[in-house]
C-alpha cells in the first residue's frame, strides 16, 4: 500500500511539473514590445519569445527603447562575420545574436505570420563619416518558404529614402522572394545594371537579399572599410541615401516591432 501511495505521489509530482512547465511556456511574451510594456525597466538583451501559433520558443535580441521593444533581425558593424552565404544559413540564421548576425528568414516569417498583428520594419544606417539615417516601413511581413520568403512592406517614412521601392519603378523589391548564392529568385534574366549586363543580382551584389532587378537596397553584401569602394556594387547599399560609389556603410541594423 505504501508503495502504491509513493508511486501515486511521484506521478502527481510529475504531472504538476509538466503543468508548471506548460504554464511557463505559454507565459512567454510574443514580442519585445510586450516585454517592455510589462516590465519598463527591461534592458536590451537576449530574450525568449513565443509568437501566437508557434510551438517553439524563439531566442532574439531585443533593442529596448522608451515606449517599445524592437526585435533585431540583422546587425552589421564590421567585416568579421561574412554574409556571403547559402540558402540554408539565411533560412535558419547565423552569427551571434548579441553582436553581428542574421536572425533567420524562417524565424522572421514565424514572428510575422499572425495576420491579426501588423509589424513595422526599421532600417538604421551609419556611414563611415559618422552620419546616420533610417527608414521605416509599416505592414511588414514575410511569406513562408514556399514563396521564397516574399517581402511585403507598406507605407514608408524616414530620412534614408525608400530604397526598397527603389530609385526607379523597375527596381522595386517589394513583393520579391529572397535570393542567395544557391537560390535565384530575382527579376534579372538578364538585367542591365548601371551599364553592366547581369545574369543574377546575387553574383554582382553578393550576400542574400530580396533582389528585383538588383534594386537600390542591399545590406548583406561585402563589408568595406572607410575609403575602400573598389567593388562598390557588392557593398552595404541604400542608394536613396548615398550614391552607389560611396554607399558601402560602416554599420546597419534591421529591426521589427508590432504596430
Amino acid at each position: 500500500m505504501k508503495g502504491l501511495l509513493s508511486c501515486c505521489g511521484l506521478v502527481s509530482m510529475l504531472l504538476l511539473s509538466i503543468s508548471a512547465q506548460a504554464e511557463q511556456t505559454s507565459a512567454l511574451p510574443a514580442d519585445c514590445t510586450q516585454i517592455r510594456t510589462q516590465s519598463p525597466q527591461s534592458p536590451s538583451g537576449l530574450y525568449d519569445l513565443q509568437p501566437v501559433g508557434v510551438n517553439n520558443r524563439l531566442k532574439v535580441f531585443c533593442e529596448m527603447r522608451s515606449a517599445e521593444g524592437w526585435i533585431v533581425i540583422q546587425k552589421r558593424t564590421g567585416g568579421l562575420l561574412p554574409f556571403n552565404r547559402r540558402w540554408a544559413e539565411y533560412r535558419f540564421g547565423f552569427g551571434s545574436l548579441a553582436y553581428d548576425h542574421w536572425l533567420g528568414l524562417e524565424k522572421v516569417y514565424l514572428l510575422t505570420k499572425d495576420e491579426t498583428k501588423k509589424w513595422t520594419l526599421r532600417v538604421d544606417l551609419w556611414d563611415t563619416e559618422g552620419n546616420t539615417a533610417y527608414a521605416e516601413y509599416r505592414n511588414f511581413r514575410l511569406g513562408d518558404e514556399q514563396t521564397s520568403y516574399k517581402l511585403q512592406v507598406g507605407k514608408y517614412r524616414g530620412t534614408a529614402g525608400d530604397a526598397i521601392r527603389g530609385i526607379s519603378p523597375d527596381m522595386d523589391e517589394n513583393g520579391f522572394g529572397f535570393s542567395t548564392l544557391d537560390r535565384d529568385n530575382d527579376g534579372c534574366s538578364p538585367c542591365l545594371f548601371y551599364d553592366i549586363l547581369v545574369e543574377e543580382c546575387i553574383m554582382l551584389q553578393g550576400g542574400g537579399w530580396w533582389y528585383s532587378k538588383c534594386g537600390s537596397a542591399s545590406l548583406n553584401g561585402d563589408w568595406y572599410s572607410s575609403g575602400d569602394h573598389t567593388s562598390w556594387s557588392s557593398g552595404l547599399r541604400w542608394t536613396t541615401w548615398k550614391t552607389p560609389k560611396t554607399s558601402s556603410f560602416k554599420a546597419t541594423r534591421m529591426m521589427i516591432r508590432p504596430e
